[in-house]
Order: structure tokens, then C-alpha cells, then sequence
């Protein structure tokens, strides 16, 4: 059976509401949080509201790191990159308690091996956007694949034929309604709705 992921990335305020539309499907979610900034495209951002995030956790989705400022990885210098990952960790780690690790969703989905490499000594996944690695036939840590809805929907036959083991699905801002609409249209494909961390095993990893 294919596993699914739905992933936000950014962490706005509004995310919070989608949270409980989710939980209210019985349908787990991941959570990547931009954690130094209080808003983020003129959109204010989750960190903001720490009760919520905690809240985020309590209705069995998951948090994990958008890097502390949302800079291009790949253009920061090695110090930069360790602090980006080391100030996202501090922050979560205060808000949440949590000793389980946490996983990083890359900014723009921009990264190269010196990036996944660093990131394994902060985090316990990485993930990435585009077309590299979209369809996880690779197993790849630090390099698990996601998409945007609109890639989705252009191969539906991918889903049906394939039935690729893992298929992470991002979004940022859309509306509820097509959120709720991709899910539906997931459904039809008789899919497991699992959090990030949760679909690594999926992978085998």
C-alpha cells in the first residue's frame, strides 16, 4: 500500500485551522516551522502562537524545522548553515520538549551533499521539493522526496499503476478547500495517510 504525507511548510498562523480540519478526517500531518521569524510573505507565522504548536503535536501530527530564517541553504556559508540548524533545533526543543529528534524540511527545496551531510548531525530526515527524488524510488534520509499538489494531479496513472511507496505532498497557503479536495481525490487510491516520520518506514528506513 502506498503511504501519503501531507506536509505544510512555512508554519502561518492559518495552519493551525487546517490542523484541526485534519484531525477532524482522522488524517495525520507534518508541520515544518519557519522558527525565527514572526511572519513570513507579509503572512504571520505559527512560532508566534507556541500554544498552538504544542496543540499541533496533541492532535497526533507532527512538527519538525523549516530552518530558523527560510534562507537558501545552498547559498549560506558553512557557519551560517550550522546556525540556521542549530537555533531551529533550540527553538522547537523549548517549545516542545521533545527528545525525539525532529526532521527539517530544506527551504525552496534547495540542498547538495554538504547540506544533507550537516543536516544529519541535527536532524533525523530531510526533505526536499522538485523533481529530484519526487517519487522516493530512491530511500534517501536526508533527501526524501516531495511535491506540490499541481505535480500531483498531472499523473494520476503514477498513483494507480506505480503505487510508489511513499508520495509527500506540500503545501504552503492554498485554501482549505483544495486540501480537502486532494485528500478525497488520495482516498480513491485505497492510500495510508502517514506523518514524515511515520512514512520513513515506509521506505525502509
Amino acid at each position: 500500500m502506498t503511504c501519503i504525507s501531507i506536509n505544510f511548510d512555512d508554519g502561518y498562523l492559518i495552519h493551525y485551522e487546517y490542523a484541526k480540519t485534519l484531525y477532524r478526517m482522522d488524517i495525520p500531518a507534518t508541520f515544518f516551522i519557519i522558527t525565527g521569524l514572526n511572519e513570513y510573505m507579509g503572512k504571520k507565522l505559527i512560532i508566534t502562537r507556541t500554544e498552538l504548536i504544542k496543540e499541533l503535536i496533541d492532535m497526533g501530527h507532527e512538527v519538525g524545522s523549516h530552518t530558523h530564517t527560510h534562507r537558501d541553504l545552498t547559498t549560506v556559508s558553512p557557519s551560517e548553515l550550522r546556525e540556521e540548524f542549530a537555533r531551529s533545533i533550540e527553538t522547537l526543543m523549548k517549545v516542545l520538549r521533545n527528545g525525539d529528534g525532529f526532521g527539517i524540511a530544506y527551504p525552496y527545496g534547495s540542498f547538495n551533499e554538504n547540506i544533507a551531510n550537516e543536516a544529519s548531525r541535527y536532524f533525523i530526515y530531510g526533505r526536499v521539493m522538485g523533481r529530484f527524488n519526487r517519487w522516493n524510488e530512491r530511500p534517501m534520509r536526508y533527501a526524501v522526496g516531495g511535491m506540490g499538489v499541481r505535480h500531483l494531479v498531472k499523473y494520476p496513472l503514477k498513483v494507480l499503476v506505480s503505487k510508489p511507496r511513499l508520495i509527500v505532498v506540500v503545501f504552503h497557503d492554498e485554501p482549505s478547500w483544495l486540501i480537502k479536495l486532494t485528500i478525497g481525490y488520495l482516498k480513491a487510491f485505497n492510500v495510508r495517510f502517514v506523518t514524515l516520520r511515520e512514512g520513513l518506514r515506509c521506505l525502509g528506513l
